[in-house]
């Protein structure tokens, strides 16, 4: 990562597939100023596979497991996106 990159963390409440795919789709989309991390999703294979179907007849690679993490101490973003189906929210 270069110094002038921001840090971008996509998280999911849920722990969806969804976070993983919006993290992966700006990684293919943008050779900008984002480093892009996710946090790691719910191991539901089917969903797994699907996501990386999905990306791969766009053309585009899944982002490569060291860009996923945990949130944790020590850790930080410049931008941070909470991706939510609306069920958490109230």
């Amino acid at each position: 990562m270069s110094d002038n990159r921001k840090r971008i963390l996509f998280l999911c409440a849920h722990r969806s597939i969804r976070s993983l795919m919006a993290a992966s789709l700006l990684e293919a989309r943008t050779r900008g100023p984002w480093d892009v991390w996710s946090t790691p999703v719910s191991p539901d294979q089917q969903e797994v596979d699907l996501a990386r179907q999905v990306l791969d007849e766009m053309g585009f690679r899944w982002l490569p497991s060291p860009q996923i993490t945990e949130p944790s101490f020590g850790l930080s973003w410049d931008e941070g996106i909470i991706l939510c189906s609306g069920l958490a929210a109230t």
